[in-house]
């Protein structure tokens, strides 16, 4: 009989306590720490504080002192990109930002949930959706609308640069809230010759009709609501808007959009859980048809099935979440690239995880794909998305009627009782999506070892920074 596997030693570098970006690093390791206690075979886990005047070095061999098989951070891209800079690592190390380029030491790899990766993702996406000719002939062109602010200007250029690689014409619209007038009309259709030729004839055939004031204005009116439909049905001069907008802005635009646009964004447009949240509800609305990009963990989980799933309190806020899913991710990204493993292929509770080390260093991340139909958010396979026509979805089930059931823990209690498991679990693998099992009763989590592990930070509602 082999003896058992070393037990794996994580190392998280966090930021001084000065730092911006310490909360986030702490809602990371969270998510570590929750994904670890959830695995079939937990790992040590270290926490490497930066001392004052420390650098990222210093902090790297302390890991490596402290016995760490791999370390996970920084999480400051600056930091990121001077250790991308590196000859060599004197461990393998799992980034939590991405640095531009392919050059990186050897032991270096990066995962991150930049808004950046996604904007090129659903810009992609959108272009799949488009038609070949538009129903004159015409290439089809894509609308552009952004904001002014630091990150939508960078959502913005990703888009561009995708539209210019795939050869697809777009412009460019600053948004100005006080002039949504003006933009709805540069962006809806026009009325074909023969379709304006048969309004006005109707209308002069109605008005000579009339035998009154009164009758004058009904017909008047008559003649400005089939305008209105028939513009609406009409073909729009751009079959498609990327947005880089809040979800604020975007709803405010959506409205003014034209009927056969197909309207596109990042989880920067997500409006929240409608279910929870009033304003998420009202925004849902308003955003009816829009496609963007997510984490799985933000769309598939209510507090109950959060709960289940990690035996921790839902992080309060769409970023918070979104950095817990990081380290919910980078946990079982470490224990793979602790192996030195060239080719890592993972999905996971920020996306579909792809990386081959031996072409970049960087971890690839497919979102997934979230339709607002009826008031509430739907996951959607990107085949579909990305037809010509959206296609009709079914707004999900109710979260409170279904019960969330996290599957290695029943395998875990499986063990327990002595019975063989039929559920093949590979070495090193950490916890998958949860799925939903309608009437069953939740497992209950096995406590997890109480030596070497990351305490759990409480999660105040402070900000958490945006990662640049």
């Amino acid at each position: 009989m082999s003896a058992p596997s070393r037990q794996l030693t994580i190392a998280l570098l966090m930021p001084p306590d000065d730092s911006p970006f310490l909360a986030a690093a702490r809602i990371v390791g969270n998510g570590l720490s929750a994904a670890n206690a959830a695995s079939a075979r937990p790992a040590n886990l270290l926490m490497i504080e930066a001392q004052k005047g420390a650098t990222i070095h210093d902090q790297l061999q302390a890991a490596v002192l402290a016995g760490a098989d791999v370390a996970v951070g920084p999480i400051e891209r600056e930091a990121v990109v001077r250790l991308a800079h590196e000859a060599s690592l004197p461990l393998p190390v799992v980034a939590l930002n991405a640095a531009p380029g392919k050059a990186a030491p050897e032991n270096l790899i990066m995962l991150s949930v930049s808004t950046e990766a996604e904007a090129e993702w659903i810009a992609r996406l959108a272009v799949r959706a488009l038609p070949a000719h538009t129903t004159s002939g015409a290439l089809p062109k894509v609308a552009v609308i952004t904001g002014a602010s630091s990150w939508e200007t960078r959502i913005r250029d990703v888009y561009e640069k995708t539209l210019k690689a795939a050869g697809i014409a777009f412009d460019v619209f600053p948004l100005d809230v006080a002039a949504l007038d003006d933009l709805q009309k540069r962006l809806e259709p026009q009325l074909s010759e023969a379709d304006a030729l048969h309004l006005a004839e109707a209308s002069r055939e109605a008005l000579a009709k009339a035998t009154d004031d009164a009758s004058r204005r009904r017909a008047a009116k008559a003649a400005l609501r089939e305008r209105r439909t028939l513009i609406a049905a009409s073909e729009p001069p751009y079959q498609a808007a990327l947005l880089a907008l809040s979800a604020q802005d975007a709803g405010l635009v959506r409205n003014r959009l034209p009927q056969r646009m197909r309207v596109w964004a990042t989880s920067a447009s997500n409006p929240g859980d409608p279910l929870t949240s009033s304003t998420a509800t009202t925004l849902a609305y308003d955003l009816d048809e829009l496609v963007f990009s997510e984490c799985p963990l933000v769309v598939r989980y209510d507090a109950a099935g959060f709960e289940a799933r990690f035996a921790a309190a839902m992080p309060y806020s769409l970023s918070a979440k979104r950095l817990f899913a990081l380290g919910a991710d980078a946990r079982e990204i470490a224990a793979q690239w602790s192996q030195k493993k060239t080719i890592i292929q993972y999905s996971g509770e920020t996306g579909r995880l792809e990386l081959n080390r031996l072409e970049s260093p960087v971890v690839a991340r497919e979102p997934q794909t979230v339709v607002v139909t009826h008031g509430r958010l739907a996951e959607i396979d990107p085949q579909a998305a990305s037809r010509e026509v959206l296609p009709a979805v079914e707004p999900p089930p109710d979260p409170s009627t279904m019960t969330f059931v996290n599957v290695r823990e029943m395998e875990h209690n499986v063990r327990r009782e002595g019975v063989k498991s039929i559920i093949l679990d590979d070495p090193g693998a950490g916890p998958a999506p949860t799925p939903m099992l309608p009437n069953a009763a939740p497992a209950r989590r096995p406590a997890a070892p109480a030596a070497s592990v990351l305490p759990g930070v409480p999660l105040t509602p402070e900000a958490v920074p945006q990662i640049p």
